[in-house]
């Protein structure tokens, strides 16, 4: 996971040459920095994911005949999960991190495929990779404006929308602890790429789900301010603050380290980030809510969440499960 490797450099490559050009382009990046992919959207020929953000909605037209996009999970047993929490709790005993973001592919079925999911599911943005995943998330990675204002809103604590559980979440010790944690390390990390970094919305609700049983997560927003020339160095700035810190936890190297220890495999996409140039702002997200087509054709649902040295596993492994969900404009969560 390096940004020195000769795939990073040519992916942060390509992008600063088009952002010199001021040329419009979408991006992805893996959790593992092992699959770059850029676009070049002045390109009649692009061939692009199909993407939905703010400020570019979906302008194709939905196929028709699609089926609701309902799942059956088989999920993890909870023996499985809670060897893996014990290796990332070691890790966290010794002090090799103060936080860790543990996730897991949970084997799903589904009677409808990933181009039906993207199209009927409800998110801030959408993006679908065609045989590869489709991804509805909630957060965003970073946004930097035409001024240069760069901006990071993490996301960390995830409960259900009723007053009792808003209470719950906003007074946990544990959830007070790794948010800090988070909103530390963006900080440190925008501030290699950017000047006056200042932290200017502290913890507050964020709702992530359109039903009456919806989920809502605390979130932050800090932001700085970049040089001139930031379209020209585009590309090496986002590879300087990836991975994500909201995804693999604090400090990095080490907290990767234990990842790789306590996880079943590579993440791929999941957990990397995607991203629109339009000639004059960025905005990416981190690539959360994620569903990937395996090459046998199988189903998994990735989810996770942040490990410290309060949080109790079965806590953790019932999150890990109830984020199990498809948020859809039909107005309701898919069916587990």
């Amino acid at each position: 996971m390096s940004a020195n490797s000769p795939q990073v450099r040519q992916w942060a490559e390509q992008l600063n040459e088009l952002g010199r050009q001021e040329k419009p382009c979408f991006f992805l990046m893996d959790f593992e920095q092992q699959q770059p992919r850029v676009w070049d959207l002045s390109q009649a020929d692009a061939n692009h994911p199909l993407f939905d953000f703010p400020g570019h909605p979906e302008t194709r037209l939905p196929p028709t005949g699609m089926l609701p996009p309902k799942l059956v999970a088989d999920h993890i047993p909870p023996e499985v999960f809670h060897q893996a929490f014990q290796v990332v709790q070691s890790g966290l005993q010794r002090g090799d991190s103060f936080l860790t973001n543990l996730t897991f592919p949970t084997p799903i079925s589904m009677a409808t495929s990933l181009e039906d999911v993207y199209w009927q599911s409800e998110a801030k943005y959408r993006i679908l990779l065609p045989n590869n995943f489709v991804c509805f998330s909630p957060e965003t990675f970073v946004t930097i404006n035409a001024t240069g204002y760069i901006e990071s809103r993490p996301m960390k604590g995830t409960t259900l929308d009723t007053p009792t559980a808003r209470a719950a979440l906003l007074h946990s010790a544990k959830e007070i602890a790794e948010h800090a944690t988070i909103v530390d390390l963006i900080r440190n990390d925008l501030s290699q790429v950017a000047r006056r970094v200042r932290v200017t919305n502290y913890r507050y609700f964020h709702k992530i789900a359109t039903s009456n049983r919806g989920l809502v997560q605390t979130s932050s927003k800090i932001g700085g301010y970049l040089p001139a020339n930031w379209k020209t160095r585009m590309g090496t700035m986002l590879a300087t603050l990836l991975p994500a810190g909201s995804v693999s936890g604090a400090p990095k190297p080490a907290t990767l380290d234990i990842i790789r220890r306590a996880e079943t495999g590579p993440r791929g996409y999941y957990c990397g980030i995607g991203g629109y140039f339009d000639g004059s702002t960025v905005d990416t997200c981190v690539l959360i809510r994620f569903i990937e087509k395996t090459q046998e054709g199988n189903y998994l649902f990735r989810s996770g969440g942040g490990i410290t040295a309060r949080s109790i596993w079965g806590e953790e492994y019932a999150e890990l499960r109830a984020k199990i969900r498809i948020p859809s404009n039909l107005g309701s969560f898919s069916l587990l």
